[in-house]
């Protein structure tokens, strides 16, 4: 987790001395979370993340339309386990909270203040709390691995090029869990608001 971070305060300073144009945010999402083909009955978890996130120009021909955009964020995800085997009521509560450090290309319809906008890029998570790992691990004899990796999409609205709504989807590209006979990933479908300071 200490080097994906300090890769990103890097490409931070490194923006910063490559162009002007450089803007600063914060960003929340609302979202709602699950790890397919894990728990028997599995249920998706409503919760949200907060970080901040820095817009880096590219192209020399044009530095108001495309950008690089990494974020950093505390994402709360993971989802529940309930229902009945036998008689027995489950109530799994398989949360787990993520740093999240994704790295989009994002392009602007045009170089309007107010413009519609799309993204894609990769994402790095990094596990830094479970809920109920002992119960998950005596029921499954799994746990989930301390690092996913995923690919997310998105698309939004600027206002003024300082407030942006946007809805973004991310599917994990690696198997969630250690040791686990069948494929799972994780997923995450968030609609979110970010303030840029400049």
């Amino acid at each position: 987790m200490k080097k994906g971070i300090i890769f990103v305060v890097f490409l931070l300073l490194s923006a910063i001395s490559y162009s002007q144009h450089v803007k600063f945010g914060v960003r929340g999402t609302a979202q709602r979370t699950n790890v397919s083909r894990i728990h028997r009955e599995s249920e998706g978890r409503m919760a949200g993340s907060l970080g901040v996130l820095v817009q880096i120009p590219v192209g020399w021909w044009n530095d108001y339309q495309f950008f690089i955009q990494p974020e950093v964020s505390y994402s709360l995800q993971g989802e529940y386990d309930q229902g009945n085997t036998w008689g027995y009521r489950r109530d799994g509560i398989y949360f787990q909270d993520y740093i999240n450090i994704p790295i989009f290309f994002r392009t602007y319809a045009s170089e309007a203040d107010s413009e519609f906008f799309v993204e894609l890029g990769p994402q790095l998570s990094f596990l830094v709390y479970e809920k109920q790992r002992e119960k998950e691990t005596r029921e499954y004899n799994v746990h989930p691995k301390k690092v996913d990796l995923s690919i997310g999409v998105g698309v939004g609205y600027s206002f003024l090029r300082r407030y942006e709504i946007f809805a973004r989807y991310n599917y994990g590209m690696i198997d969630a869990y250690k040791g686990y006979y069948s494929q799972q990933r994780t997923s995450n479908l968030a609609v979110g608001l970010a303030y840029m300071f400049n």
